[in-house]
């Protein structure tokens, strides 16, 4: 009971992480509210290692499953995060570690995944067939889509509904076309939003969430496997979750591997901070190659 209270804490814990997380990059916040922000991201990853050392005591099972791998990588990097800010502290400010919030974040979508990952994913075909689930999850995140770009920190001098609509059904859709110019009216945060719209759009929503359900479970519901079967059009049910893996292996594989191109083929002096070139890579990525459209 009290481990089931631990999960759930973790949870809920993580959902409130990535919402703040929004917040963070989304708003202008004071001073106070940054600090309770920074706060609570720590409470997160906290949470997040109580809850994985408990599972795997609850079930030392999981120590022989792939998913090992990235817990282990996931609490070594945690572990990291907590001794360099709490225990180094500003005497090496020079660290990048320190002067890079986004390292904080990086765990607590660690730790968010992880938990997601956890929970119980039921594609039920009771109330939804294949194709009404895949057009939901579809409208669900070109909604969500349109209202992040419209935080006040997604745009240089803010957007309407229509065009952040517009904008975010471009990119789910993966079409291409836009109603503002994207490298001069969005903000990186609302250029990031975008790059993450269309890599969900392209792969579907349901892919990620279905195969990470699998990846982390080690297992799914046979009524999960026959919607996924017919969404994936796979020809055995026992396949699918091999389909979705190739699927996300070979597009991972070509985006990075182009990704690189384009990362050694920029002129030094144009771009010299490495961030910016490695933000700078993708974007050019998604842009010639999925969304041509989106270049001006």
């Amino acid at each position: 009971m009290i481990l089931k209270k631990l999960y759930r804490t973790a949870f809920w814990a993580s959902v409130i992480g990535m919402v703040a997380f929004i917040f963070d990059f989304g708003f202008s916040l004071k001073i106070l509210a940054q600090q309770i922000i920074d706060a609570f991201y720590f409470v997160v990853i906290a949470l997040g290692l109580l809850s994985t050392f408990a599972r795997y005591f609850e079930h030392p099972i999981l120590l022989k499953r792939k998913v090992a791998v990235f817990d282990v990588i996931s609490v070594v990097y945690t572990l990291y995060v907590f001794y360099m800010y709490l225990f180094v502290g500003e005497a090496f400010t020079t660290d990048l570690i320190l002067e890079n919030p986004l390292w904080v974040i990086l765990a607590v979508v660690m730790s968010f995944i992880r938990e997601l990952s956890e929970q119980k994913l039921n594609l039920s075909r009771t109330y939804f067939n294949p194709a009404q689930l895949f057009i939901l999850s579809f409208l669900t995140i070109i909604f969500l889509g349109a209202i992040l770009l419209m935080l006040p920190k997604a745009t240089h001098t803010g957007i309407t509904f229509i065009d952040a609509l517009f904008t975010s059904t471009s990119a789910v859709c993966v079409t291409g076309l836009i109603t503002v110019d994207t490298s001069t009216y969005f903000t990186i945060f609302g250029q990031s939003i975008i790059l993450f719209l269309i890599q969900v759009g392209g792969l579907g929503i349901l892919t990620f969430a279905s195969y990470f359900s699998y990846f982390f479970k080690g297992g799914s519901t046979y009524e999960n496997q026959l919607t996924l079967t017919e969404m994936t059009n796979s020809q055995k049910i026992g396949d699918v979750f091999n389909t979705l893996k190739n699927i996300i292996v070979i597009t991972a594989t070509v985006e990075l591997t182009a990704a690189m191109f384009i990362f050694f083929s920029l002129d030094q002096s144009l771009i010299n901070n490495f961030a910016d070139k490695a933000f700078f890579r993708y974007f050019m990525l998604f842009q010639r190659i999925v969304m041509p459209g989106f270049l001006h």
